[in-house]
């Protein structure tokens, strides 16, 4: 069953886990709209896994150079992955890259619908190559809230696999309104899930981010008790024209906690999550409360 989402088994590939690399750099995967990989110089691989068309080798999976690469387009869905990745780049410029696209496009260049499904066929990937390309966190920015988190089969089962591996699952919780429930996947447990703040104004202007006003979870943040971090959603992005583009919501926070979390990423995956936690301070609006990081722009 597809449980389809807004923008914001593993034996199915044929292959079996790669021994390790440790010599290489810490690999971020941000599952997502794909980009136009000519922007960008530090993606390592690319990835394709798609319901709905094809992929450039004519299927529905694609693994390897232009695997993810997308025309330059405005389409707000579209630029997603591009500005995803330029906030983590921001973040930590010293990351590699491996973008997997999980959306179809039409002949005319407009996104197809995709589903949870994609993002767990993307997860079977990762669990699967993990070793072989050093992944130390993933990135998944979309979502919808469904009932009792309501996931495809297997999804917890990567997200927990993957954490045993020390690999950060980390995930926006959606911009809803909604103080009571996240998206899926941010809603499982093993996941860390990253709301938005307002900080210094909750309007849609851009204005510089103060380091020294007080944090305030936005408005239009999904969250609830359970949420893990709140981050500050309000960046400046790169679009697939090179140009950028002012932009707020949690899938900015959630990329920014993901560059985050490889720039002092510890020895485990509890050991990184406990130091978050403990340079975190309070936040809240009017209905949550939680952990707000700050992260220097």
């Amino acid at each position: 069953m597809g449980y389809f989402i807004a923008l914001l088994g593993l034996a199915s590939f044929g292959i079996s886990a790669p021994q390790a690399h440790a010599d290489l750099p810490q690999a971020v995967v941000v599952i997502d709209s794909g980009v136009p990989t000519a922007l960008f110089t530090n993606i390592l691989t690319e990835v394709c896994v798609l319901e709905y068309s094809a992929c450039p080798n004519g299927k529905q999976f694609m693994e390897g150079t232009g695997a993810a690469n997308t025309p330059v387009s405005t389409n707000a869905t579209l630029t997603h992955g591009t500005e995803m990745i330029s906030i983590i780049n921001a973040v930590n410029p010293n990351i590699k890259i491996i973008p997997i696209r999980i959306i179809g496009i039409t002949d005319k260049g407009n996104p197809y619908i995709y589903s949870n499904d994609a993002v767990k066929k993307a997860l079977d990937w990762v669990v699967v190559n993990q070793a072989k390309f050093n992944i130390t966190a993933v990135n998944v920015s979309q979502g919808k809230v469904f009932d009792n988190c309501k996931v495809p089969s297997g999804t917890a089962e990567d997200v927990a696999a993957l954490k045993a591996k020390n690999v950060a699952v980390i995930a926006a919780t959606g911009n809803d309104q909604n103080r009571t429930s996240m998206f899926s996947i941010a809603c499982l447990p093993d996941v860390v899930s990253v709301g938005a703040t307002d900080n210094p104004w909750s309007g849609v202007q851009g204005y510089t981010y103060d380091p020294k006003a007080t944090p305030t979870i936005a408005r239009y943040s999904n969250g609830n008790a359970s949420t893990s971090f709140y981050a500050n959603a309000r960046w400046f992005v790169l679009q697939p024209n090179g140009k950028t583009k002012f932009m707020v919501g949690t899938s900015n926070a959630t990329a920014a906690v993901t560059g985050f979390w490889t720039l002092n990423r510890k020895q485990s995956w509890k050991a990184t999550y406990d130091y978050l936690a403990s340079v975190s301070i309070p936040t809240s609006n009017q209905w949550l409360t939680g952990k707000y990081i700050y992260i220097q722009q």
